[in-house]
């Protein structure tokens, strides 16, 4: 029995070495280090507007300010309008690599190498939900959060990180050509 326990304690110490080498590898050779540069996006801009529905989008620049190569594995939009603070419009959002577009609205894995970026296209589309003019919709419009939520990884484990950006109310009633209600 000494014999065992012996052994898992040897196997145990074994372990907390080769994790703080590994730590002090990470610590020596550097890390990607990730950088969505959310607050500097550019000013939303109106992509397509119909009868029923305005689609916009922005572009937000991520980089890698690190000293390794990094992955974005996943990259998403999650708008944070709940039906009950407007239920005016359905929101449809997504994430998608700037000149790389999709149709499955799938974000495809992307490598940063160091000290380099890439810019990551927000799409935001408001349709109108009770068969509306959308214009007329959304003069009673709140702001809307939206959450850019994106999982990387370099040498460290992967994690999944998140920035919020506001498209206020007032900023789509001037991309919309409107005026909000009082």
């Amino acid at each position: 029995m000494d014999f065992l326990i012996t052994i898992v304690l040897w196997v145990l110490i074994i372990l907390l070495v080769l994790m703080l080498l590994n730590e002090a590898i990470i610590r020596f050779i550097g890390d990607g280090i990730v950088n969505m540069k959310a607050d500097e996006h550019t000013p939303f801009t109106v992509d397509e507007i119909t009868q029923d529905s305005i689609s916009l989008s922005t572009t937000i620049n991520v980089a890698n300010d690190g000293k390794q190569c990094l992955t974005i594995m996943d990259c998403y939009v999650r708008p944070l309008l709940p039906y009950e603070q407007f239920d005016g419009v359905k929101v449809e959002a997504k994430a998608e690599l700037k000149g790389t577009p999709r149709e499955d609205d799938y974000f495809e894995a992307v490598l940063i190498q160091k000290k380099e970026n890439l810019d990551i296209v927000i799409r935001v589309k408001l349709i109108d939900r009770k068969n509306n003019d959308i214009k007329n919709t959304l003069t009673h419009m709140v702001d809307l959060p939206l959450d850019i939520v994106y999982q990387h990884v370099s040498r460290h484990p992967w994690e999944i990180s998140k920035k919020t950006i506001v498209l206020t109310a007032e900023e789509i009633a001037d991309l919309a050509g409107i005026k909000l209600a009082d």
